[in-house]
């Protein structure tokens, strides 16, 4: 298959559909996950989604709320990040995530590697 950029592999999930970017739409309390990753059973363990991201030849970026945004209700207890608007680090990246985790929200975005 063949993207714009690169050649890809799909994920599995999704057969002939190469896995990118997708609208974003953000639920109630800001929070998204990219609807392409695949469920990895629940576990919190990192390792096979880190696996599968390298199948896919995607390099990856994460950064959390509290370096864009010091004084929100998050912080006080709320469990919302509706009011931050993570930037791209880039024109070629694409939304992974906004997601909570016991460190704060973060945020991650996703590109093709691009191998020479």
């Amino acid at each position: 298959m063949y993207s714009e950029v690169h050649y890809i592999d799909p994920c599995p999930k999704h057969g002939g559909v190469a896995f990118g970017p997708v609208e974003v739409k953000r639920d109630k309390d800001g929070w998204w996950i990219h609807p392409g990753i695949p469920d990895f059973g629940g576990t919190e363990d990192p390792a096979p989604f880190k696996v599968w991201a390298a199948e896919q030849g995607l390099e990856l970026k994460t950064s959390d709320m509290d370096g864009d945004l010091l004084h929100h209700p998050y912080w006080n207890g709320e469990a919302h990040c509706n009011g931050w608007d993570p930037q791209s680090p880039g024109p070629e990246w694409f939304l992974m995530g906004i997601f909570d985790t016991e460190d704060g929200p973060h945020v991650q975005w996703a590109r093709r590697e691009v191998k020479p």
